[in-house]
């Protein structure tokens, strides 16, 4: 049977405006809005292990409800899902991104044929054997060493009986592998290659993979049409930038990362400038006729292999004068910006992150979110189409230190990121469109007037 339990020791305190702040040793602090007083009535109750069911018979709650709660206390790290047998703990399950699945009801049937995912790793922590998924970071740690032999049976497809005939426990450790999409039924293999997946997986939190999409046309999508909140960004003058700007090697060897900002913010015309110097589009180019494997791209400041440009800029402005907080896409056709959200949560969510990843030194003005759109590269380069993405993405954090300090501006790329914030700030699918890397820019300190 599949469990609940709270992970580790645990402190709960009241914390308004949170309501609850829950912390403990070697995690990060959890605030949870707790109005009804529901989350605190699930965390009483799961201070000693329930099932699911029990746990609906203890806390009762809207229909719906408490499986959204659940589910939410899971995905933070709060609770931990396990499964046991009659000898005592078999495996136990912790979740990294908010955006995991989790089905309970997901129990394979006896008679059907089953098969480990490919996003499954079998590995060593420490000296314990787990079960890892590349999808979203998912951890499955095996109480009992015999279990692998459940899991190494699964790498053909299986009936689930016979499969978890290999050792005791195994019945248990196959409901809980297919609870959180480690155990599959058999098919064809879709989705991202799993080292590109792994890849991902390892320099960033939340949902990684994305999905395969069927051969299509390589031409760079148009423009979208122009809608009435598009904002549009001063043009700088690029004849007097060339006449006054410092030269390339002065600003090569004078760039540094800053984290530490001025408390006057920068301005739109600065921040319009920034943009239009390192992403926006500078000339279409059509398809060759007379080439077949010849499509329409884009020339811009930027290289990007094969001319794709599947790096979309999205901003989260803090403090930028003449710009209202939210989160924003730079649209390089036009050189405007897009509104995207203005709800002040999300922003927070995202300048709060860089802010901790850049060690709580300043509290970042602007955050680019380079977004990758995977079907742009997946369908000219196959498997080596991740790999070229961040390079791409490496490309366009230098271009942005580099003009930066051209500008006279602080700029620091952010080593970490939440591909979960992202999705829930942008409303994007992160199957189709996910941020592989972010950068702060703003005013240096000592410029303030």
């Amino acid at each position: 049977m599949l469990t609940l339990r709270l992970d580790g020791a645990l402190t709960v305190d009241n914390e308004p405006p949170a309501d609850l702040l829950i912390t403990g040793k070697d995690r990060d602090p959890v605030a949870l809005h707790d109005a009804d007083g529901s989350v605190a009535a699930v965390l009483g109750a799961l201070r000693r292990p329930s099932t699911w069911q029990q746990l609906h018979e203890q806390v009762p709650l809207g229909e719906g409800k408490l499986d959204v709660l659940i589910r939410r206390l899971l995905v933070t790290g709060v609770v931990t899902l396990g499964c046991a047998d009659e000898h005592g703990d078999v495996a136990t399950a912790r979740f990294r991104s908010r955006l995991a699945d989790v089905r309970p009801d997901a129990a394979p049937a006896g008679d059907q044929l089953v098969q480990l995912s490919p996003y499954a790793l079998l590995r060593r922590l420490d000296d314990r054997a787990v079960v890892e998924s590349a999808h979203d970071g998912t951890i499955v740690e095996l109480h009992r060493p015999a279990l692998a032999a459940v899991v190494a049976g699964l790498c053909a497809p299986a009936v689930a009986a016979a499969a978890a005939g290999h050792a005791p426990g195994g019945e248990q450790l196959l409901r809980l592998l297919a609870a959180v999409g480690l155990v599959i039924a058999p098919g064809p293999e879709t989705g991202r290659p799993p080292h590109a997946v792994w890849t991902h997986t390892r320099s960033r939190n939340g949902l990684v993979e994305l999905r395969t999409v069927a051969p299509g046309a390589l031409d760079e999508p148009p423009a979208e049409p122009a809608a009435g909140t598009d904002i549009a960004l001063p043009v700088p003058d690029l004849a007097a930038l060339r006449r006054t700007d410092p030269p390339l090697a002065e600003v090569m060897e004078t760039r540094r990362s800053v984290r530490r900002f001025g408390g006057t913010p920068l301005t739109l015309t600065q921040l319009g400038e920034l943009l239009h110097r390192v992403a926006r589009v500078q000339q279409r180019l059509p398809a060759d006729p007379a080439d077949d494997r010849s499509y329409a791209f884009t020339l811009r400041p930027a290289p990007s292999a094969g001319a794709m440009h599947e790096l979309d800029h999205y901003l989260t402005i803090r403090a930028c004068e003449g710009l209202a907080p939210g989160v924003y896409r730079y649209l390089p056709d036009r050189h405007a910006l897009a509104v995207v959200n203005r709800d002040p949560v999300p922003l927070v969510r995202l300048i709060n992150a860089a802010y901790l990843a850049l060690n709580r030194v300043s509290v970042p003005q602007v955050l680019i979110s380079l977004a990758a759109r995977g079907d742009r590269t997946t369908r000219k380069y196959g498997d080596l189409a991740y790999s070229l993405t961040l390079r791409n993405a490496g490309v366009a954090l230098q271009s942005v230190y580099l003009c930066a300090t051209a500008m006279g501006l602080g700029a620091c790329a952010v080593g970490s990121g939440d591909a979960a914030d992202f999705a829930e700030a942008t409303g994007l699918d992160p199957a189709e469109v996910s941020a592989v890397a972010e950068i702060v820019v703003g005013s240096l300190p000592g410029e303030d007037v």
